[in-house]
């Protein structure tokens, strides 16, 4: 049985205590209240998000992957800075 919030009072009468107990059972606790949504499967929208954002990292990475040196590094950083959309 759930603990409650509630003094039990004798001098209220049995119907009383029995609406107070019926209260108390069917009312969800904190815990319960404050428990996070089961989490659901991504819909086909965010897998599909999901993997074009993959995607356009991978192709970020190996543009940066092909410079020669640090210059050619910084330039092309500076590239894709003023150019987000790769």
């Amino acid at each position: 049985m759930k603990a409650t919030n509630f003094p039990m009072e004798d001098d209220r009468g049995i119907v009383a205590v029995m609406i107070q107990l019926v209260h108390a059972a069917l009312t969800p606790s904190a815990r319960e209240a404050w428990d996070p949504p089961a989490p659901r499967s991504p819909s086909w929208f965010e897998r599909f998000d999901r993997w074009a954002a993959a995607a356009r990292q991978r192709d970020r990475e190996r543009f940066l992957a092909e410079s020669s040196d640090v210059f050619e590094l910084e330039r092309r950083m500076q590239a894709l800075n003023r150019r987000p959309y790769f």
